[in-house]
């Protein structure tokens, strides 16, 4: 449970080096943020959001190909 912590600290230092315009400690700072939200409890729910976003896109893909043959 470690990790959800250090998510949002590292997210929060990475805001603020980008308000300061450390580029520097941006690209360390999302770097650890990003491990930190991979290896986080909520991992399994984060990629589940993005296998259901990727359906919902691909389904409307496909219906706006059957709509334009009408």
């Amino acid at each position: 449970m470690i990790s959800i912590p250090v998510f949002l600290l590292a997210g929060g230092a990475t805001w603020l080096f980008w308000r300061a315009d450390i580029r520097a400690g941006v690209l360390i700072s999302a770097l650890v943020c990003g491990y930190a939200m991979a290896t986080s409890p909520l991992a399994g729910a984060i990629d589940g959001l993005g296998n259901g976003i990727s359906v919902a896109v691909q389904n409307a893909g496909n219906d706006q190909a059957a709509s334009s043959h009408r």
